[in-house]
This record gives C-alpha cells, sequence and structure tokens, in this order.
C-alpha cells in the first residue's frame, strides 16, 4: 500500500500526491466517459450531459462528505476542541477528503436531487438521466474503493483467512486500530484484515458489466437500470457492511450475534449489524421495491 505515491518540494514545504485522491480522480474520469459516450449513443448533447457530470461531480462529492462529517460529527467536534497548535489545522479535518471519508449513499442522495432539477430544465426524463450514469457510477465507485485501500480507510475486522491484509503504520486503518488500543505496541501493522475495499470494489465492477449486458434490453423502459443497480449495489453493501471493522464510526443499533458471526468467520463479540451504511441499503430495497411495485400495479 502507498497512501502517498510521489511528495514535490515546493520552497519549505512538500506537496504530496495521495493515491486515495489520484484514484478518486481517475474513477471520475472514467465514469464521465462512460456516460459522456452512452450520451452521445442516445442522441443528446454531448456539452450538456459533460455540463450534468461537472455538477453531479461537485454535489456528489459535497453529499458524501457532509454525510461522513455528520455520521463523525463527535469526533471532528473534538479534534478541533482539543486539537493543538494551529488550531484551525484540526478545525478543518472535516474538509480534508484527499485523506479519506465519504458517505456514498449522502452523495447518491444530493447528486439524485441535482440530476433531477437539470433533467427538468433541459426537458430530459429523469429516468433516462438515471440510467445514463449508472453504469458510470458503479465504475467510479469501483476506483473509489480502490483509493480507500490504498489510505487503508473503510477497513475490515480481523481475520486469520488467506484473504487477510495487514496495513502498515501510516495507514488510516492503522491509526484508527492504535488509538483503540487493538494493536500492540511496537508493531509496525495492523493484524490480517478483511479487505473490505477490494469486495466492494469487485461487487461494483461486477455490478458494472452486469449493467451493460442488461442495457440493450431496459432501453425501452427508463430509469429501470437505474433501480437494477441501486438494488444490486443496496444488497452488496449491506454484506459487505457485515465485514467491515471501522467500528469507530459507530453503529446506529448495535446486535451482537456470536452464532451468526461465528458462522462467518468474524470476531462473535463484535456486532454486525446496524450500521448508517446497512440502513442506507435497506432504505435503498425499499424504495426499489416500492417504485416496482407500483410500476406493475400502473401497468394493469
Amino acid at each position: 500500500m502507498h497512501p502517498v505515491l510521489l511528495t514535490f518540494p515546493l520552497g519549505r514545504r512538500e506537496i504530496s500526491l495521495h493515491s486515495y485522491g489520484l484514484l478518486i480522480a481517475a474513477g471520475l474520469a472514467i465514469g464521465i466517459f462512460v456516460a459522456h459516450r452512452e450520451g452521445r449513443r442516445r442522441g443528446l448533447d454531448g456539452g450538456r450531459v459533460l455540463d450534468l457530470a461537472f455538477w453531479l461531480t461537485v454535489s456528489g462529492l459535497c453529499g458524501s462528505r457532509l454525510a461522513y462529517g455528520l455520521v463523525n460529527a463527535r469526533d471532528f467536534f473534538h479534534a478541533c476542541v482539543d486539537g493543538g497548535s494551529p488550531w484551525w489545522h484540526d478545525c478543518t479535518r472535516v474538509f480534508q477528503v484527499w485523506e479519506g471519508g465519504l458517505v456514498f449513499y449522502g452523495g447518491v442522495a444530493v447528486a439524485a436531487l441535482v440530476a433531477f432539477v437539470f433533467a427538468r430544465r433541459e426537458g430530459w426524463s429523469f429516468g433516462d438521466v438515471g440510467d445514463l450514469f449508472a453504469p458510470a457510477l458503479a465504475i467510479g465507485h469501483a476506483f473509489g474503493r480502490l483509493g480507500c485501500f490504498a489510505a487503508g480507510c473503510c477497513f475490515g475486522k480481523e481475520t486469520a483467512s488467506r484473504l487477510g491484509v495487514a496495513f502498515p503504520r501510516g495507514s488510516v486503518a492503522f491509526d484508527v486500530l492504535e488509538a483503540a488500543g487493538a494493536i500492540p505496541a511496537g508493531s509496525g501493522e495492523t493484524p490480517p484484515l478483511h479487505p473490505t475495499q477490494l469486495y466492494e470494489a469487485t461487487g461494483e465492477l461486477a455490478i458494472f458489466v452486469a449493467l451493460c449486458a442488461l442495457r440493450p434490453r431496459l432501453r425501452r423502459h427508463p430509469g429501470r437500470l437505474l433501480i437494477v443497480y441501486l438494488g444490486l449495489y443496496a444488497v452488496l453493501r449491506f454484506v459487505v457492511e457485515i465485514y467491515r471493522g471501522d467500528v469507530l464510526r459507530g453503529f446506529l443499533i448495535a446486535f451482537e450475534t456470536p452464532r451468526l458471526a461465528g458462522w462467518l468467520g468474524l470476531p462473535p463479540a463484535e456486532p454486525i449489524f446496524l450500521s448508517a451504511g446497512q440502513l442506507g441499503s435497506l432504505i435503498a430495497v425499499a424504495a426499489v421495491a416500492v417504485v416496482l411495485v407500483r410500476g406493475r400495479r400502473s401497468r394493469v
């Protein structure tokens, strides 16, 4: 892992190129390319598609960071109040996106609102816009999770399986677990952890392939491809959250299920339900179910 790829000297300071930010940028670029190409195929103005992609990117990042700040508001507050000198460094941590920390569902909610307003102004169907960007979102998010792996954030629970990955000192995983007292003194890396970032990246890539295969069949049903994406991602995210180990983000309701945890090969004392991500997944599944039921009733 390489949280920082390159460091450039600039006078008395140094500018670092973070892997997290670079992979996020790569995911955005690839996603925008995919959406622009599909938009041109559908006869849409390529320039307006790029304009929409820009506003979706800005609103998505802002919404993701805002949601992360709300989920971790207590930590950011204490970092600001109890931080050292200069005070503004710790008080601005909430804006330091390059260090990791984005809540996907928050970004999707804000970006969906922006897409709805943009589509109405352009006279486009919101369903068509959603179908246009669903595959782009899947492939872009896959690269984003690779960025999480590079930074060591969004890490998993401890595991003895061959899939386990030990994150070195300087990674988010090491810093969080060291602060929690979960790493022996003098150790230079974390215990082997589930690489949940790679689990989700692999799942997103599989969803992208599935959406590309389904797109020709669902083209006559605007919005259906977006519904498929939301349903598949919600299931993927709910399962991956079970293996997440960055417990400092907390649980909305902590359910300890030792028997189920043991069957899944997880530490029996750690809860596996119900995180903010799992709640978002349940809401997404419920929304998908409502849309599908309403769609069937309208056809009857």
